[in-house]
């Protein structure tokens, strides 16, 4: 009777005392971040029978258990992993529209100044300190595009690169704590059914996810064993039991400025596969989907944006006469230099042989900021815009004239090809990427303020047999060394006091002949689809639908074959002064949509949109995590008045649990001495 009664006082004295150690234990770990309030669970203890009824025996531990509750914790991971995606894209897009909206390093400044200086010119075209003003602001204009590309796409893209890097060396840190955790876990478990859940553990490891989620969106797949799955983006296994698969960062298939990320398999000979596009949520997430599509198009904005710049004020310039009385010389580098169209395409990596490919800019206001794709299959070099439609194949007989040195038209995109080395093999890949280094390669190069062609050129175009009363528009005067296209310079206009334009009967060919019907371009050519038609020595554009057989006549003010002819060039003029003035609000770009001033506008308020949404989304998951933060600590924080109660309940069954002992020993001892 006596055991009976020292075991059920045993009994409760060790359940007692677990109670205080668990209690102990909240109480010492309430400022710990993560933990989970723990409670001691306890069952009665199967009765003795003793003749026809059972005696009770006391009590046993079933279990220490953690107040838990799956379905808010991983509401928590995924607010989580939301705040920390939106608020890395706001963080990003602010750093650009405060970078581009800013007087002291934007463009708006500077656009303004440069146009103000243009129209001193217009006001005193003979000035010399006007025409120094102009040349003075067109640099200050191209430092600037200089320095924006510098901050945007060295510096920004650099630090986007260098954080990426980093997050990616906390994610493999964190797999691996967790697939360690894993293991001790498993072997905790591993005592069997009777064995209680090493809650300590458990917790480290929801801590270790819950920064992971923060990083990149985590599911996680819980095992009989204990142990947890972890995938991330579309179901990629980061950890599997007691194994981490590690990532790594490897340089862009085109672009070895680029990051992107892979995965190695859990094979013999492990094979890495590119995952970048199928991560989703975190802020490695939002790093390469800020770099990707807000950070390389706004350099390629930028970039085409000072492409237009330069060629239509070069254009212009070329169109117009100096002080001197001379056509007018570039006042920006040369939108096709040499070094400059070989820089727009790159190879693949995985390329078996190196080609170089010469990508001409033909018409800057059809530019789109924007990258091509093309592949060759060994027959044809098919061209892909970036939602992989196709734009135009180009087939054997196109591949060898463009090898030829004969840059040929891409579709509408203000773009031209051609082969400088070829050594295409099928399965090769190439990107075009034309405005990407539009803003670092703009530069004014005019040196003599004489040398601005404020005055007119005074050519005059008549036309003949014109129902549809189509334009036929000088576009540019150039040099004719490079046959392909020529850089704006100082050359004779014509090669004739006169030449004209001979549209054939259908419509979809011209000749242009000199004053004896002679062809200056050995016979009739095809009209390009952007319908920009190429002379020896000048560029014209037609504006308008062709109805067949017109014919535009282009004189010089200088025509010997005009007699009494009496419009010559005059100092003070300033008539093509004033078509650059209005560049402010000519739509010469975004195909004839947008002026200068309008594109950057659109592009500080493309930034500004993104930057405002993500604060937003931001500021919406910042408020939702708080809420489910504090839900999640309602049940499982510790409460210090709660554990205080429990401590008090706890010592009073201790001290009940021992007093049960001490009338045991008693009663044995009572019973000791009956005997003797």
């Amino acid at each position: 009777m006596s055991a009976g009664i020292l075991g059920t006082g045993v009994s409760g004295l060790a359940a007692a005392q677990h109670g205080l150690d668990t209690t102990g234990h909240n109480i010492a770990n309430v400022n710990t971040e993560g933990y989970s309030r723990q409670r001691v669970e306890t069952e009665s203890r199967v009765g003795l029978a003793f003749r026809t009824t059972f005696l009770g025996s006391g009590t046993q531990l079933s279990s220490i258990t953690r107040s838990f509750n799956e379905y808010t914790y991983n509401e928590m991971i995924f607010n989580s992993s939301q705040l920390a995606y939106h608020d890395s894209r706001y963080s990003n897009a602010s750093r650009l529209d405060n970078l581009l909206a800013d007087t002291d390093t934007g463009l708006t400044t500077s656009f303004e100044e440069l146009f103000d200086g243009v129209n001193g010119v217009t006001e005193e075209p003979t000035l010399i300190s006007a025409r120094n003003v102009v040349i003075s602001r067109a640099e200050n204009t191209a430092i600037r595009f200089n320095n924006l590309y510098e901050e945007i796409a060295v510096q920004h893209l650099g630090a986007v690169n260098e954080e990426i890097r980093t997050t990616v060396s906390e994610i493999n840190g964190l797999s691996r704590e967790i697939a360690e955790l894993n293991g001790k876990i498993q072997v905790e478990n591993a005592v069997g059914d009777q064995g209680f859940p090493p809650n300590d553990l458990l917790d480290a490891r929801d801590q270790l996810i819950k920064r992971l989620s923060e990083l990149t969106a985590v599911d996680t797949i819980d095992l009989k064993d204990g142990t947890m799955n972890v995938t991330i983006g579309s179901g990629i296994t980061l950890v599997t039991g007691t194994f981490a698969l590690p990532l790594s960062v490897e340089r862009n298939e085109f672009d070895s400025g680029q990051l992107e990320l892979t995965i190695s398999t859990k094979t013999t000979t492990p094979v890495k596969s590119v995952i970048t596009d199928q991560l989703s949520g975190g802020s490695l997430t939002a790093l390469f989907e800020t770099r990707d599509n807000v950070i390389l198009p706004t350099i390629r904005e930028i970039g085409k944006l000072a492409t237009v710049v330069q060629d239509n004020f070069n254009r212009q310039q070329s169109l117009g006469r100096d002080l001197n009385g001379n056509e007018g010389a570039p006042l920006y580098s040369d939108i096709n230099d040499p070094q400059l169209v070989l820089s727009r395409t790159m190879n693949s990596n995985k390329n078996t042989t190196f080609s170089e490919f010469e990508v001409y800019i033909r018409n800057s206001s059809q530019l789109e900021a924007t990258t091509y794709d093309m592949d060759y299959d060994g027959t044809d070099l098919i061209v892909r815009d970036e939602n992989r439609n196709i734009i135009q194949t180009f087939n054997a007989a196109d591949i060898a004239t463009m090898s030829g040195g004969t840059a040929i038209q891409l579709a509408d995109t203000g773009l031209a090809i051609a082969i400088d080395t070829n050594n295409l093999t099928a399965g090769d890949s190439f990107k075009i990427d034309a405005t990407r280094y539009g803003a670092t390669e703009i530069k004014r190069v005019m040196e003599d303020p004489k040398t601005l062609a404020a005055a007119d050129n005074y050519f005059e175009i008549s036309e003949v047999n014109n129902p549809n009363k189509v334009s036929l528009n000088l576009y540019e005067i150039n040099d004719i060394t490079d046959p392909n296209y020529p850089s704006p310079a100082n050359v004779p206009p014509l090669p004739d006091p006169e030449v004209q334009v001979v549209i054939d009967a259908a419509g979809t060919q011209y000749d242009i002949q000199d004053s004896t019907g002679a062809s200056l371009i050995g016979g009739f050519q095809n009209i390009p689809s952007d319908q920009l038609i190429e002379g020896p020595g000048f560029r014209f554009e037609i504006d308008g639908v062709l109805a067949g057989g017109e014919v535009f006549t282009i004189e010089h003010a200088d025509n010997t074959l005009v007699p009494n002819e009496n419009k010559k060039f005059g100092a003070g003029d300033n008539t093509n002064m004033l078509v650059m003035l209005g560049f402010q609000d000519a739509k010469t770009m975004d195909k004839d949509l947008n002026s200068f001033t309008e594109g950057y506008a659109d592009l500080i308020t493309t930034i500004g949109v993104e930057t405002k949404s993500r604060e937003i989304s931001r500021d919406s998951f910042a408020t939702l995590l708080s809420g489910v933060e504090e839900r999640l600590a309602g049940i499982q924080g510790v409460n210090l008045d709660e554990e205080a109660a429990n401590l008090i309940q706890y010592q009073q069954a201790y001290t009940a649990a021992a007093r049960i002992i001490s009338v045991a020993r008693e009663t044995f001892d009572t019973l000791l001495q009956a005997a003797r």
